[in-house]
């Protein structure tokens, strides 16, 4: 997706604003793709009043939602380069600066959602800080629900029903390997752009959290769903480093506080969205279907192999995960 007009113009209003924040104060400028009605954004702007007022106004945080300011990829370089301070982003995005992010991108690697709060907790402070020269660091994560198949027609129920169809991933390599050893062909879509890639047939399905077909709309277009969840990926959202050492150790225990709050309201928010747009979807007509997951397990696992041959950094943190879940 790439920046309109507007989004052009509010980039080129944060950067000029960037140079005039009084020294007194601090604006720190936080951007979202997800939709205004998101449970990350939702979230964001509750962080954003908590600490304005526990700051008494000292540090403000203005909340960007809805991807006015670009693709994730393009909000994390913003970031780098000085325009946003944070980012609420995925590690589709983030393994491309930080390669201790692609362990969060193997399928299957958590058993279910207590298995993601156990495995997080044990390993987020080490892949938060790690490198941090890419220019920032993790702040807090957000369950982000597990990921399944959903198609306009044709209903999967084994990896040999992906076959020939064109299924939307982000623009992610581990992502992209992942659904194409599945049986799809993946294709890279923009989140914004998902919507009329259904629509027109540019591809035959995406795969997501059943909130997906709500955020996006996607239900108007969407008939099945199958849940394989072939992957569980959190969300992270990340600061600046440089905006990091510009905070008061005061401040910095503020921002971990609320940190920890953002990551409990969006599980909150999550579970009910969830089993609310089931509801919202079936009565529009989309099938719901639980499938086997073990042929589906069994495409993927050299992936593993492939991770502790090329990536031993994450690899460490896969085995953690692991650990922390048995």
């Amino acid at each position: 997706m790439r920046l309109g007009k507007i989004g052009a113009f509010l980039v080129a209003s944060i950067a000029a604003g960037a140079l005039s924040t009084a020294a007194s104060a601090l604006t720190i400028k936080v951007s979202d793709s997800h939709n205004n009605n998101h449970s990350t954004v939702i979230a964001l702007n509750e962080m954003s009043a908590n600490i304005e007022k526990r700051t008494n106004g000292d540090v403000t945080v203005q909340v960007f939602g809805a991807g006015v300011l670009g693709t994730e990829s393009e909000m994390i370089n913003q970031l780098r380069m000085g325009i946003l301070d944070m980012v609420r982003t995925a590690p589709t995005d983030l393994e491309k600066f930080n390669p201790v992010y692609s362990a969060f991108l193997l399928p299957y690697l958590f058993k279910d959602d207590a298995g993601v709060e156990k495995a997080m907790n044990a390993v987020k402070e080490d892949v938060f800080n790690a490198h941090p020269e890419a220019g920032f660091m993790g702040l807090s994560w957000n369950t982000a629900g597990a990921r399944s198949f959903y198609t306009v027609s044709k209903e999967i129920n084994s990896p040999e029903d992906l076959a020939g169809l064109k299924i939307r991933v982000p623009n992610s390599r581990s992502m992209s390997q992942a659904v194409e050893m599945l049986g799809a062909t993946a294709t890279p879509v923009p989140w914004g752009e998902v919507y009329t890639a259904l629509q027109q047939g540019i591809v035959d399905g995406a795969e997501g959290s059943p909130t997906s077909l709500i955020d996006g709309k996607f239900v108007e277009i969407v008939r099945h769903f199958s849940f394989d969840r072939h992957f569980t990926i959190p969300d992270v959202l990340i600061i600046s480093t440089k905006t990091w050492e510009k905070l008061s150790d005061e401040q910095k225990a503020i921002f971990k506080e609320e940190a920890e709050t953002y990551t409990q309201r969006v599980a909150q928010l999550e579970e009910e969205k969830i089993s609310k747009a089931i509801e919202q979807a079936k009565e529009q007509g989309v099938v719901f279907k639980e499938v086997d997951l073990e042929p589906f397990k069994a495409r993927v696992m050299s992936l593993y192999d492939a991770l502790r041959a090329d990536n031993a950094e994450a690899a460490a943190i896969v085995a953690r995960i692991e650990k922390a879940q048995e």
